[in-house]
Order: C-alpha cells, then structure tokens, then sequence
C-alpha cells in the first residue's frame, strides 16, 4: 500500500521509496523507512498531514504515492 492510500486516522510504518528522487524528497522531510506515521489529515488527491514523532509534515499527493507502508496492527487489550 502507498501513503497515499492510508486512510486518515490510521498509523503505518514507512517501508520503502519508489525512486531515487523521492527517497531523498522524503528523507529530507524525516521520512525514512521503519518510521511511524500517523496520518492526520488527507484531501483527494491531494496533500496529506502527517505526524512524525512530535512533527507534522505536509506530503503532497505525488510524493505519497510513491511511499509504501504497511499498516501498523497494535494489540487490543484485554485479547490474546
């Protein structure tokens, strides 16, 4: 799954970049991979807010197309 297709509210984990030029956009921004991210706020299409530790960062759609992540699957309490 791409960043781009994450939905608002869920948390992933940065996998891997699609292309050099987007490695270096996203390490730049913070965004490497095995960092979790929280997506905040998402337009169609559009940019995305996500938060990065303490930081917020604005990803336009182009960039988080190119971003794989998978989701990240936190233990319910209480389940085994």
């Amino acid at each position: 799954m791409t960043l781009a297709e994450a939905k608002a509210g869920s948390t992933v984990t940065v996998e891997a970049f699609v292309g050099a030029d987007q490695a270096s956009e996203a390490i730049r921004l913070g965004i490497v991979p095995g960092r979790e991210l929280k997506i905040l706020r998402k337009i169609t299409r559009g940019p995305l807010v996500v938060q990065a530790g303490v930081s917020q960062i604005a990803v336009g759609y182009h960039l988080a197309r190119r971003i794989t992540v998978r989701p990240v699957n936190r233990g319910v309490a209480g389940s085994s």
